[in-house]
């Protein structure tokens, strides 16, 4: 019998990941697929049930239903409870899991994919306060940045954000709350666009990139379109910059290894990125 799995929210049309995983089903040769099923909120039990069957392998789970995804799930990784949201569901022995490799999935592409490394003099600006700054932020803080500049529209949201960190963090006070204006550029080292401003090319940030350091990488989460709003102003302020594409193949990588045991390779995800790029 073919394992089933599928990505999971309301709209879905968006989400890429079936051209991700069901590439490395094919290449490892695996009794599976991969689609995208649009529920509502009433039918999420049935589905964690039919996880709890065997008859679906796993779920990726996205907006609208990342955080409520606690309520359906018998236990949580440290991710998972970390950023507050879950993306993964998977089965081990005789309990479902929920996990978050949105934040691992971004170290690993700035390690893996982009040659930047996290130290203690690093300084680092997220844009948003959502889901998604807390996927990012739960794992950024096990690299001990110099600064974690949380930058939000609502300067409420951006303290819940720092609150609910605060007692994941056992260093010193790594967060500061900040206005986005060109005095709070010039000392950062990485800059990452967590809110979907720019998506489609609707809605760019306003935001002024000159003042910032020439060796800064601009990190875009948004990936449609491939080349952003934020990418453009970076190229034309001569800075690194990459889009979503590589936290969405190594976020991937991690959910396909909670079901079914296997990392995809480097090559193989490298192989992906670029499928995602054409």
């Amino acid at each position: 019998m073919e394992n089933k799995l599928y990505v999971i929210g309301k709209p879905i049309k968006h989400s890429r990941s079936p051209v991700i995983h069901n590439c490395w089903i094919k290449k490892y040769s695996l009794n599976a697929s991969y689609d995208k099923l649009e529920v509502d909120k009433t039918e999420i039990k049935d589905l964690i049930q039919q996880v709890r069957d065997g008859n679906i392998q796993g779920l990726n789970v996205t907006i609208p239903y990342k955080k409520i995804m606690t309520d359906f799930v018998d236990e949580v990784e440290e991710s998972a409870l970390r950023s507050n949201a879950i993306n993964t569901v998977y089965k081990e022995k005789d309990k479902i899991i929920g996990a978050n490799t949105d934040g691992i999935g971004f170290i690993s592409s700035l390690k893996n994919d982009l040659s930047f490394n996290i130290n203690s003099n690093t300084n680092v600006m997220c844009i948003g306060a959502g889901g998604a700054a807390y996927g990012i932020v739960s794992s950024l803080i096990d690299l001990s940045p110099n600064i974690i500049r949380i930058i939000n529209r609502t300067k409420s949201s951006g303290v819940k954000l720092i609150k609910h960190f605060d007692k994941f963090t056992q260093a010193k006070k790594i967060f500061e709350i900040s206005h986005l204006s060109s005095n709070s550029m010039n000392d950062v080292d990485l800059l990452v666009n967590c809110t979907s401003c720019g998506m489609n090319g609707k809605n760019p940030l306003a935001i002024e990139l000159a003042s910032m350091n020439k060796k800064a990488l601009v990190y875009d989460i948004v990936y449609e379109p491939a080349h952003t709003p934020l990418m453009r102003l970076a190229v034309n302020n001569k800075l690194q910059n990459t889009n979503g594409f590589y936290m969405l193949a190594r976020q991937a990588a991690e959910s396909f290894y909670r079901w079914f045991g296997i990392m995809p390779e480097d090559s193989h995800i490298n192989e992906i990125i670029k499928i995602l790029k054409k």
